[in-house]
């Protein structure tokens, strides 16, 4: 049996070509790491225990470094090692390397592996836990109390994150560029109604042929540029912006939205004369009690309906 399992041992690390090795390493011959920065509760270290003792063996394996004292130095699985000693168990199967590791890279190793972790989709995790009908089971899933309080609360809306296929763009921008991008989408995202969940797919092909269109125009091939000109387009037909909000006759299609003033003056921006007399306005507004500090808005509203009473 012994000669059988080294045989199937061999032939898998022939696959893994040298870089990645299996071993089944007696317990005394592992070193645990000095200093962990990831830490397991009492609760979870004891489920993890009781789960090790269910199955009789680790059902993921830790990555180690094979020093040149023998020594298999556990760099991740700390914890199910430990556990696995708990358990009972004398010897673990391990993942390890043999090729010189400075103690940079091995610490920059185990960071890494406690770092890059997944995140549950909450529905899903929700589905998946109720799915569960065995009592034992439950609790070898290994939720905490605290994770359990959040489920209770999970909400399941039409679409999650994990369902969605993504395509990443990356453009890289001046720091006034930068500035300027963001306070522009800001302007766009307010523009945006709240039934308005995410994007279509075809979205991104769209935009990819904007961005194309614009360089072809202008004879420039940075992309970042190019979106730098579109937003120049943009800023020049604030006004139309008026669209998603007035009907045909002009009347709010939504009662409750908000929008921005920009798209009605065309600007953000303000001469300093003009911007005092409308300063002097909304303060003696303020001091009546005709508008509130919240509300400081309602001064353009009532000056317009003024305005138009004259008509």
């Amino acid at each position: 049996m012994v000669d059988e399992q080294t045989q199937q041992i061999d032939s898998i690390n022939a696959k893994l070509g040298g870089k990645r090795k299996i071993a089944i390493v007696p317990i005394d011959q592992l070193e645990f790491l000095e200093k962990n920065a990831r830490f397991m509760k009492n609760e979870q270290f004891q489920n993890l225990v009781n789960n090790i003792k269910e199955d009789g063996q680790l059902s993921s394996l830790p990555f180690c470094y094979l020093q040149e004292n023998g020594k298999y130095k556990i760099l991740s699985g700390n914890h199910r090692c430990k556990a696995a000693i708990a358990a009972g168990l004398t010897e673990v199967p391990v993942i390890y390397t043999d090729e010189p590791l400075p103690e940079d890279k091995q610490i920059a190793i185990q960071l890494s592996h406690n770092a890059i972790a997944g995140e549950d989709d909450p529905m899903i995790l929700q589905e998946l836990y109720d799915a569960i009908e065995n009592l034992d089971m439950k609790y070898y899933a290994g939720l905490d109390d605290k994770i359990l309080e959040q489920l209770d609360k999970v909400e399941i809306p039409g679409i999650t994150e994990s369902q969605l296929t993504y395509a990443t763009v990356q453009f890289l921008f001046l720091p006034n560029e930068l500035d300027r991008l963001l306070e522009t989408f800001e302007m766009a995202t307010d523009m945006i109604t709240s039934d308005a969940v995410v994007a279509r797919f075809a979205e991104y092909d769209r935009m990819l042929d904007s961005l194309e269109k614009v360089k072809g125009s202008f004879n420039i091939h940075n992309g970042a540029t190019a979106i730098m000109i579109i937003l120049d387009i943009f800023e020049r037909h604030l006004e139309d912006l008026q669209e998603g909000y007035l009907d045909e006759e002009g009347e709010p299609k939504h009662n409750k939205s908000f929008v921005p003033l920009s798209s009605v003056l065309g600007t953000e921006y303000v001469p300093t004369e003009s911007i005092a007399v409308i300063k002097r306005a909304v303060d003696r507004m303020l001091s009546k009690g005709d508008v509130s500090k919240k509300n400081k808005w309602q001064a353009l509203e009532y000056w317009a309906a003024e305005y138009l009473s004259g008509d």
